[in-house]
């Protein structure tokens, strides 16, 4: 009974850190936090790129919406029996409005610029949310796998004192010295995984902070989530929308090309002593070539982009639904897990090294039920980490990672 109660107590304990949400609002980030993000998207050679792509699709925008046909001056000097020299200027006309539809798509093009460098942000403050997670909770997880090994080192040495006595047999040291073994093994491993994470927040930050930010409270529940709001806001989803937009726009334009737009001139001169003026008027005969197939390319184009963004769009609806159900159910369990706390692990441990003191349970009992304690303590670590990661998961789904990390900064 009293091993029973031991147990029941271990599973009761607090995560270290871990706090309940009293309600559903949005979580305020630390401005080291929003400090630290800012830095990464500042220097991230990916935004500059991006920057750059959308200043280069902005001014195709703005080259796209200028008249098509400059003027045409022509002068003309013929010395014969009779000298002539006529000067003309001619104006090709957009008939078809060729250009309007070139500028609509410009803007389209320039809207999915826009839209692709908030997508690449997001997906940096993603990276970065996770990153930072996993680094936390491999940093927790170490800490307490070497309090594991400072407990059974302790309980090493212990063991070996009451042997020499004569309290425990041979078998028991050798327990608890492979335990001890183990113990230091696990924490190898852990220390290297910690060692990688903290790794993967370098590539990331070219100056390290001297203390890393940590995740602020995260909500203890998601109310009513609006799918369809969130995602008529995403940014992949809005750069894909833009580009079926500019892909229609091309439909349009192919089309108006089709049409051919004339030229007029007007020219003037003098013959000898006589006074010469002529209008011209020319136009394209689209007879080899009627640029059908230009056309149907184009056609073909818009309805792959649309295809593919509605694809995205049913992809993105099922993965804001899992996120949304992952979120609420790891956040649940947590919460369930931080109300039931009550006792130290220093208070656990005290207690297991009295029983096995005192006789009233084994050296292989007393192993077990630290393992126990402790393992439940790395799961309720892990716990919180796999809520962190499931909110991090759930703002990329959304769509809201920039603007709940950044949002008060901008």
């Amino acid at each position: 009974m009293r091993a029973l109660s031991i147990l029941l107590l271990a599973l009761a304990s607090p995560v270290a850190g871990a706090q309940a949400a009293s309600d559903a609002t949005m979580p305020v980030p630390s401005p080291a936090l929003v400090r630290l993000a800012t830095q990464v998207l500042d220097e991230h050679p990916a935004v500059q790129a991006a920057e750059a792509g959308l200043e280069a699709s902005r001014a195709r925008g703005r080259a796209a919406g200028r008249p098509l046909y400059n003027p045409e001056l022509e002068l003309d000097a013929e010395r014969a029996e009779t000298d002539v020299i006529t000067l003309g200027i001619t104006q090709s006309i957009d008939w078809s409005g060729k250009r309007d539809a070139r500028a609509d798509r410009g803007a389209f093009l320039a809207r999915s610029g826009q839209a692709g460098l908030a997508a690449i942000r997001q997906a940096i403050i993603v990276e970065l949310l996770a990153t930072l997670n996993t680094f936390h909770t491999s940093r927790e997880t170490v800490q307490l796998a070497n309090r594991r090994v400072e407990l059974l080192e302790e309980f090493y040495h212990l063991a070996r004192q009451r042997f020499d006595a004569g309290d425990i047999a041979k078998t028991d040291v050798d327990l608890a010295r492979l335990a001890l073994s183990e113990a230091r093994m696990q924490s190898a491993r852990l220390a290297s995984a910690s060692a990688a994470a903290s790794a993967g927040l370098g590539a990331l930050v070219s100056g390290r902070p001297a203390q890393w930010p940590v995740f602020p409270r995260l909500p203890a529940r998601l109310e009513h989530v609006d799918a369809e709001t969130l995602l008529a806001a995403h940014p992949r989803l809005r750069q894909l929308r833009a580009g079926a937009d500019a892909a229609r726009a091309a439909v349009t334009l192919a089309q108006r090309e089709r049409r051919a737009d004339p030229t007029v001139g007007v020219r003037g001169g003098k013959e000898e002593s006589s006074g010469l003026i002529g209008l011209t008027l020319s136009v394209p005969l689209f007879v080899r070539n009627n640029f059908r197939a230009e056309v149907e390319a184009a056609g073909a184009d818009a309805l792959r982009e649309e295809q593919a963004w509605r694809d995205a769009y049913r992809r993105a609806l099922s993965a804001l639904e899992a996120a949304t159900a992952r979120y609420r159910l790891t956040r649940a369990a947590l919460s369930d897990w931080q109300r039931g706390g009550q006792a130290s692990l220093r208070n656990q441990v005290e207690l297991l090294k009295q029983l096995w003191e005192a006789g009233e349970i084994s050296t292989t009992e007393y192993l077990v039920q630290l393992q126990q304690t402790l393992d439940t303590r790395t799961s309720a670590v892990e716990l919180n980490g796999e809520t962190r990661s499931a909110w991090v998961d759930w703002l990329d789904a959304s769509g809201r990672a920039e603007a709940w990390l950044l949002g008060g900064a901008q």
